[in-house]
């Protein structure tokens, strides 16, 4: 449990968005209810397997396909992610969507492609998510218009990449080939495989250790 915690967030907090830097960036989206190791394994596997810059978190004010009953309130859950990431420079977690009223991840996208032209976005997403991605607005559109990197997670066999699901991908490059994506004409998408992490945040979420965190920021 964590209490009465105050902290500087001067390194994942950009004072300001230099959107005409040449980076490449990652973006995990989410609800982060809460934050936990399994996202901090995403974002490291895609950082070292596609020599990413930064990854940015884009903590959702609310995702339509989960309930609100168990959401925690937006700030809370932000405070959360930046102290749990406190010591990741690299990963910048960011309200951008609640700041912008972006309400689904086609709209991030072509927000983040409308602010920048030089920037190299990719979208990062682990396997579990590929189950309701066809539930998505407009998957096709997230596909045609950003690259795409599919994280493993646990329980998530290979089985699913010739599901129908990936067709919405886009054609898929070769893991040994993955820092090549950048180079690719979408939609191109790109299967990543690292040791497995075991954690979910509904299992956080039973422990109660998040439910019992109180922030001073």
């Amino acid at each position: 449990m964590i209490e009465n915690v105050k902290v500087s967030f001067k390194n994942n907090i950009p004072k300001c968005f230099s959107y005409k830097r040449r980076k490449k960036v990652g973006i995990l989206g989410g609800s982060f209810n809460p934050a936990h190791e399994g996202h901090i394994h995403i974002s490291n596997t895609a950082r070292v397997a596609l020599g990413i810059d930064e990854v940015w978190w884009l903590v959702a004010p609310q995702n339509r396909l989960k309930s609100r009953i168990e959401m925690e309130s937006f700030e809370k859950r932000l405070s959360y992610a930046r102290l749990f990431t406190n010591r990741y420079s690299y990963i910048k977690v960011l309200d951008i969507e609640e700041k912008n009223k972006l309400y689904a991840s086609y709209m991030t996208i072509n927000f983040l492609n409308i602010k920048s032209q030089r920037v190299k976005f990719i979208w990062l997403m682990g396997s579990d998510i590929l189950d309701n991605f066809n539930k998505w607005l407009y998957p096709t559109s997230i596909a045609k218009n950003m690259y795409v990197a599919v994280i493993s997670r646990p329980d998530f066999s290979s089985s699913f990449l010739n599901t129908r699901q990936t067709t919405k991908l886009g054609k898929r490059v070769k893991a040994t080939k993955s820092k090549t994506i950048f180079l690719r004409k979408k939609p191109v998408w790109v299967f990543l495989k690292n040791k497995l992490l075991s954690i979910s945040s509904s299992e956080i979420r039973k422990s109660n250790n998040f439910n019992k965190t109180e922030f001073q920021t």
